[in-house]
């Protein structure tokens, strides 16, 4: 099977990978990376639903986006593929049905909760890898992996995270009253997603080829460096405390963590358990959020964060480039001197070529005061 068509510059994206590396290690750095993600329809009739219930059509689409990144985004863009069926791959194994709305371009969610009492998750068996969206996601990561030239960065599927896998399996309100009415059989519950969820994604790993093929074992776009390559999905956090973090979500993106090292933690925010994060055995090295829903917390996150930790600061709410200059702006004045921040710019095809390079340069204005704002605690040698 031959490989997809794109002109690749290999010896370019490795120097935007020293980049990343440089940032990631706190070296001094002559700009912050700048990440434009481009999504959404690639034609007239290519809805969200288009792409992600076809192999073909996800790669036909991820093939024009990244053909375009490379023609209008000048510089820090590393080819990244986006493979998914949507978030729910470990709800599907354990037998959750998938719901789409009327609208094709809603991601995909949970028909229904399958586990009504708490006592019913007693009887859960461990699904095998030929379960659910399980065989599709394999299909795709080989198939990706030998379409596309090699300096095309291979990401996991949106696995999600233990404690978010488990929301979707139990009904909402039993969620969180289960904590405190059998924390035995939860913990039970959670050490058995964990187990589920390392197979899916080593075995995905696998598939593609091995880690050096990925720049995150998940959704992550960005590329990142081998020793901070793990990942672990945790939005359930915004809505817990720290002391059911600590109890119940730690110890299992701890197990996460431990094959691969530390890495990275998605939260989109708010960010009440904050101070549990640099608390995991590998502890976090990069923050995935929103900046909608973390701005609040930028003060906080700079001093957790000092001199370590790296914030990716999504714009995914569809602002405009003046909203996101801003939104810049505002991180690096609330995170510099002492924490990083890589903003991530989610674009869709409403934006022109001119816009969209237009956008990397004054975004680059910016990352390049922020560099020379920051308290470097790694000299180059």
């Amino acid at each position: 099977m031959s490989k997809a068509p794109l002109v690749i510059d290999h010896r370019e994206i490795e120097r935007r990978k020293d980049i990343y590396r440089r940032a990631f290690h706190y070296q001094p750095i002559d700009h912050i990376p700048i990440f434009i993600w481009l999504q959404g329809s690639t034609g007239p009739e290519h809805t969200l639903r288009w792409e992600l219930e076809s192999s073909e059509n996800q790669l036909q689409a991820n093939l024009a986006w990244i053909e375009r990144s490379l023609r209008t985004v000048p510089d820090d863009y590393i080819p990244v593929v986006r493979i998914t069926q949507g978030y729910l791959t470990i709800a599907s194994m354990f037998g959750c049905q998938v719901h789409w709305s009327e609208d094709p371009n809603q991601p995909p969610g949970v028909l229904e909760h399958p586990l009504k009492r708490l006592e019913q998750a007693r009887g859960l068996r461990r699904p095998g890898l030929e379960a659910g969206m399980m065989p599709e996601n394999l299909r795709r990561m080989r198939l990706f992996a030998e379409r596309l030239p090699e300096d095309v960065c291979l990401t996991g599927v949106d696995i999600g995270g233990p404690l978010n896998n488990l929301k979707d399996l139990l009904d909402t309100n039993l969620f969180y009253t289960s904590f405190y009415d059998d924390p035995a059989l939860v913990h039970e519950t959670l050490a058995l997603l964990t187990d589920v969820q390392l197979e899916c994604m080593q075995a995905l790993i696998a598939a593609g080829g091995g880690l050096e093929r990925f720049g995150s074992v998940d959704f992550d776009p960005v590329w990142h460096p081998r020793e901070y390559i793990s990942f672990s999905s945790d939005d359930v956090s915004a809505t817990i405390g720290p002391k059911i973090f600590q109890e119940f979500s730690l110890p299992y993106n701890d197990r996460l963590y431990a094959p691969w090292g530390s890495g990275g933690l998605h939260n989109c925010g708010p960010h009440p358990c904050r101070e549990m994060y640099l608390r995991h055995q590998n502890p976090v090295k990069y923050l995935s959020c929103s900046h909608t829903y973390s701005r609040k917390d930028y003060p906080a996150l700079r001093s957790l964060f000092a001199g370590w930790g790296v914030i990716e600061s999504m714009f995914d709410m569809n602002e405009n480039a003046e909203a996101m200059l801003s939104g810049y702006r505002e991180m690096m004045e609330a995170l510099a001197p002492d924490t990083l921040a890589i903003p991530i710019c989610i674009l869709d095809n409403t934006w022109g070529d001119d816009e969209i390079t237009a956008l990397y340069h004054d975004m680059r204005k910016i990352s390049e005061e922020y560099a020379r704002s920051m308290r470097w605690p790694i000299q180059s040698e």
